[in-house]
C-alpha cells in the first residue's frame, strides 16, 4: 500500500509543478483569471507542503526503526499510524520533529524562492503558515505531553 501512497503523492507533486509552470504567471495579473489561477496553484503548493510534512513524519519514524502501520485508504489524508506500544519516547520525538523539518523547509522555500508578484505564491505562503499553526496547535502539545510524562502518547495518527 505504501507504493500506492507514494505514487499518489508523486502524481500530485508532478501535477502541481506542471500547473505552477503553466498557470502561476497568470496569477501576477488582476481579475478573475489571476485570482482563480492563484488560488488553484497556491492551494496545490500548500497540499504538497502538507504531503512533505506527513512523509517526513513517516521517514523519521522508519529511520528510527519505529513500529508503524501504513494506512489502507488512498482517499485519507493520514499516511500511517505510529504504534504507541512497542516504540520508545526517542522514536516518538524523532518522528514528531521530522514533520517540523519538512514544514520549515517548505516555509523557507515558499518565502525565499517563490516570486512575490504571483498571487499563487501568497496563497501558498498563507497555506504553509496555516500548516505551521496546525503543527504548533496540534502536534506540539502532544510532543510536550510525551516529554513531560516520559512516555509515548497512546493515540498517534499521522
Amino acid at each position: 500500500m505504501l507504493i500506492r501512497f507514494f505514487t499518489r503523492d508523486a502524481l500530485i507533486v508532478a501535477a502541481t509543478a506542471g500547473l505552477w509552470w503553466w498557470l502561476a504567471p497568470y496569477s501576477a495579473g488582476v481579475g478573475f483569471l489571476a485570482d482563480f489561477t492563484g488560488w488553484v496553484v497556491g492551494l496545490m503548493l500548500f497540499a504538497c507542503a502538507y504531503l512533505a510534512h506527513e512523509w517526513s513524519h513517516y521517514l523519521g519514524a522508519v529511520a528510527m526503526g519505529s513500529q508503524v502501520s501504513v494506512g489502507e485508504n488512498l482517499g485519507s489524508a493520514f499516511l500511517f499510524s505510529f504504534e504507541s506500544e512497542g516504540n520508545s519516547l526517542l522514536q516518538f520525538v524523532v518522528m514528531s520533529l521530522s514533520g517540523f523539518v519538512a514544514t520549515a523547509a517548505a516555509v523557507a522555500f515558499f518565502y525565499l524562492l517563490l516570486p512575490d508578484e504571483f498571487f499563487a505564491s501568497r496563497v501558498a505562503r498563507g497555506g504553509v503558515l496555516f500548516l505551521t499553526f496546525l503543527g504548533v496547535a496540534l502536534e506540539v502539545p502532544l510532543l510536550s505531553y510525551g516529554l513531560m510524562t516520559r512516555s509515548v502518547p497512546k493515540q498517534v495518527s499521522v
